[in-house]
């Protein structure tokens, strides 16, 4: 509150400008800081003007104006030229006779001037004498209305204004973050520091605030409201209310919004009822889906799979379309994000879980040089098998070596006589020799005589002829000797011969291949 008194030195100097007919001319403002003021105590009207070094100000009247003709209004206008000082007392006076007529005790009021970026404020200081004749001593002629405006009706318009903006932008309420976030710890429950919205004022708690919660369910409700003074500084005033049911309400004259934050139910569990953001914000929420999210704010994902129209693919997930532990051909050095090469290092079978179910030995292979086989019966799964090559034939080629000349071993068998068989000589039988009969007779013919031989018939005989031999030629023949059964021994020699099998292959047994380095999701 405020304290005003008009001096008794006004009036004794009134009384004498009344007297001598001159006018009562009051023309200049003092503003002094004046320590340990007590705004609510009442003014003393024999006090005199404040010492010269508590006067911060001062400032000569400029518009006047007639209320009534017993009431006139003297104002000062301070603006963002002005400053910067603080003050607490206000008299009005005539700057001539240095005559103190009116006096003001205020709270302590702070005026700021426009400079490097500090947006200053502009003040307008107004005073109403009224006395009997005053308008007639004063000639003061002009209503005030001419040039006072009251500002108080447009300021509240302006602050609604901008509140109900707020809403258009941020709805009934909107936190950021773990603004007013309701916790507990242990058996306390507390309220996040944070900024939010709530019904367009904005409001910011500096640290956590504890609360006390008795009967459950109940509500944590944030109570806001925009306070001030005609001269002070506005701002949000807020509160932290525990009850079940609230509504917005009005006290003292102003407008106070409410907003739950949160409910705990019977068994003290906390249900955050917060709006994330701004409205868009919260519309994306809903609505839309966050990139950076990457998908994982979609609501029913089920659903969503549906309407990909992917089929019995859309509703695997990603380790049912690649169970972790699966090793991945890759074709870089690059690592992808989730994913490490398998060189044989250990790695947290509590960190990564669905890895250890497929490494329980908490090692992952190393897979470096290496190429997986189909497990046959009788080998254990991850065992390992060195080289080893399957059973084969080779073709070989023997050196051409000369021998030369070799001689046997030297052995006399003697002469050796051939059975012997005396064949004699051979002549033929000496035979061959006969005669032929022939008939006698007349002559005829054929038979061996000369014709015309003519005789009894008869029969003759030839002389005996005709004997012979033949030479037997018996001709070149063999007789077999019978030398008898033997070997001879032939010495060749200690000696060796050189083999050369062709050699094929390279350092190790493979395959033709790519090289690809082998990767395993974490997880």
């Amino acid at each position: 509150m405020s304290q005003t008194a008009i001096t008794l030195a006004f009036e004794h100097w009134k009384a004498q400008q009344g007297a001598t007919g001159e006018p009562v001319l009051l023309d200049e403002f003092v503003f002094a800081n004046v320590p340990g003021l007590n705004p609510d105590t009442p003014v003393d009207r024999n006090e005199a003007q404040p010492p010269v070094e508590q006067i911060v100000h001062r400032q000569p009247v400029t518009p006047t104006g007639v209320v009534n003709e017993n009431g006139v209004v003297y104002s000062a206008v301070l603006g963002a030229d002005v400053g910067d000082f603080s003050f607490n007392w206000i008299g009005l006076l005539n700057k001539a006779s240095g005559t103190l007529a009116m006096i003001v005790h205020a709270p302590l009021q702070q005026k700021l001037k426009t400079a490097e970026g500090q947006q200053g404020n502009v003040l307008t200081r107004s005073f109403l004498m009224e006395y009997n004749g005053a308008q007639t001593e004063t000639g003061i002629n002009t209503p005030p209305e001419t040039w006072q405006i009251d500002f108080t009706a447009r300021m509240a318009g302006m602050d609604e204004r901008q509140r109900l903006e707020n809403v258009d932008i941020y709805g009934a309420a909107a936190f950021f973050g773990d603004g007013y976030l309701v916790g507990k710890t242990g058996n306390q429950y507390f309220v996040t520091k944070g900024t939010g919205y709530v019904a367009g004022l904005r409001t910011s708690l500096a640290a956590n605030q504890n609360i006390t919660v008795t009967a459950k369910p109940v509500k944590v409700w944030l109570d806001v409201c925009w306070t001030g003074t005609l001269t002070s500084v506005w701002n949000v005033q807020r509160k932290i209310t525990v009850a079940e049911n609230l509504a917005d309400y009005v006290q003292n004259g102003e407008q106070h919004y409410v907003f739950a934050v949160a409910s705990i139910d019977v068994n003290g569990n906390i249900t955050d009822l917060r709006p994330k953001g701004s409205l868009n914000e919260q519309q994306a929420s809903s609505d839309f889906l966050r990139k950076d999210a990457n998908l994982a704010d979609v609501r029913d994902k089920a659903e969503a799979r549906k309407n990909l129209s992917l089929g019995e693919l859309a509703l695997l997930s990603r380790n049912d379309v690649l169970p972790v532990g699966v090793p991945l051909p890759w074709p870089s050095d690059n690592t992808p994000q989730g994913y490490v090469l398998m060189q044989g290092q250990p790695f947290d079978k509590s960190t990564y879980p669905l890895l250890a179910v497929a490494y329980p030995s908490g090692v992952i292979p190393d897979m470096r040089g290496q190429t997986i086989k189909g497990k046959p019966d009788g080998r254990g799964v991850l065992t390992q098998e060195q080289d080893g090559i399957k059973w084969h034939d080779h073709g070989a080629t023997v050196a051409a070596t000369d021998l030369g000349s070799r001689d046997t071993t030297a052995f006399d068998y003697g002469t050796k006589s051939v059975s012997t068989f005396d064949y004699g000589s051979k002549t033929t039988d000496y035979t061959g020799e006969h005669a032929h009969g022939i008939p006698v007779g007349h002559t005829g013919a054929g038979n061996g005589v000369s014709a015309g031989y003519n005789a009894a018939l008869g029969t003759g005989a030839t002389s005996n002829a005709g004997a012979h031999a033949h030479n037997v030629y018996i001709g070149a023949h063999n007789h077999a000797v019978g030398i008898g059964a033997h070997a001879h021994s032939v010495y060749i020699g200690a000696h060796s011969h050189a083999v050369t099998v062709s050699p094929s292959g390279q350092a190790e047994n493979t395959v033709k291949n790519t090289a690809f380095n082998y990767l395993v999701r974490l997880a």
